[in-house]
């Protein structure tokens, strides 16, 4: 298995404003060593760095970690895709194996329908995925519909909803709203999904059975080929341990990985992941 999502940060309040008085557990450094090893023994063999920050500060961090930890395979890190420099902000990166992706933390802000709809942002993301970049979406629900919009409309390369659009749970109707999106994002077959985030998007009495819905469609609607495996550390931290969340992917999902387990070769195809274990 690859985990595909994974946070690191050498913690400052001032570089991680999201993490917030109510976040404790996260105020601190959160580091390969902190994780590594109990992935590995779960048998997870890879992981892949997300950007925490929307800083290009972040870049060299993450890039620096995995040159470190020949576990972390690869980095989605962040550019300002709107920026008249992007062409040289991207140069950089070119010959650099480890750099993946980008993303922007969308959702956070103020009026995040319209940044995806925001032509500046659209062609500096199709810039990027002609340069051979996959993109990772982040955007809550409410925002699916502006998402589904922009992902007609940008068809490169790959496009990665993470943590699956994050799913309101338990809202009358939410179930529903969600699912048609989903669906709508399944006939492009650039869009892949990762099964992630959805124990903080839950809540701390997060099970089997809550999430199991929401698994399901994605692997009815995405298929074996377009889906993938992120824990969401360290931001999973909040509800559930690394442990727990890889038990609750395990247990929503045996049924697809039998008799191959395709999460792992989906993360390589789709990130373009030159490894063999």
């Amino acid at each position: 298995m690859i985990d595909t999502h994974i946070h690191f940060w050498r913690y400052q309040d001032i570089d991680y404003a999201w993490i917030s008085d109510e976040m404790p557990m996260l105020k601190q450094d959160r580091l390969p060593e902190h994780i590594v090893p109990l992935a590995q023994d779960l048998g997870v063999v890879a992981g892949m760095a997300v950007q925490a920050r929307c800083d290009v500060a972040e870049n060299a961090f993450l890039l620096n970690l995995a040159k470190e930890n020949q576990w972390i395979k690869g980095i989605v890190g962040w550019l300002d895709l709107r920026s008249g420099s992007l062409k040289d902000d991207l140069a950089q990166f070119e010959h650099e194996p480890l750099m993946k992706g980008f993303r922007h933390i969308v959702q956070d802000e103020p009026n995040p329908a319209a940044y995806w709809s925001d032509q500046l942002f659209r062609d500096g993301v199709k810039f990027i995925q002609k340069q051979g970049f996959v993109y990772d979406l982040l955007c809550h629900q409410k925002d699916l519909g502006a998402v589904v919009d922009f992902a007609r409309a940008i068809d490169d390369n790959w496009l990665i909803l993470d943590h699956l659009g994050k799913p309101k749970f338990g809202a009358t109707g939410a179930f529903d709203d969600w699912k048609s999106h989903l669906n709508q994002l399944a006939k492009l077959p650039h869009v892949a999904v990762k099964i992630s985030g959805l124990v903080t998007e839950c809540g701390a009495h997060c099970s089997v059975d809550d999430i199991r819905p929401y698994v399901a469609t994605a692997l009815d609607l995405f298929g074996d080929g377009r889906v993938l495996f992120g824990s969401d550390w360290s931001v999973c931290t909040l509800t559930h341990d690394y442990q727990k969340v890889f038990n609750l992917f395990c247990a929503t999902t045996h049924h697809f990985r039998q008799p191959e387990n395709p999460f792992t070769e989906n993360a390589k195809k789709i990130y373009s992941i030159e490894w063999t274990d």
